[in-house]
């Protein structure tokens, strides 16, 4: 059991993102996200996420 919780935790290749985005995003790059590299940043960084989101 322990084997098929660890496959689902690792991103397929193809899911990963571009590292394209800057480490501290601003609006402008926060909108060319796509919607895992913004759910990366949630995790990583909830503030900037949510100050990225309201503004």
């Amino acid at each position: 059991m322990d084997e098929q919780n660890k496959e689902m935790q690792t991103p397929a290749p193809y899911a990963a993102g571009t590292g394209s985005v800057p480490v501290a995003p601003d609006r402008a790059a926060f909108e060319r996200m796509g919607y895992r590299e913004r759910l990366a940043l949630k995790r990583e960084n909830p503030e900037v996420y949510k100050e990225l989101r309201e503004g």
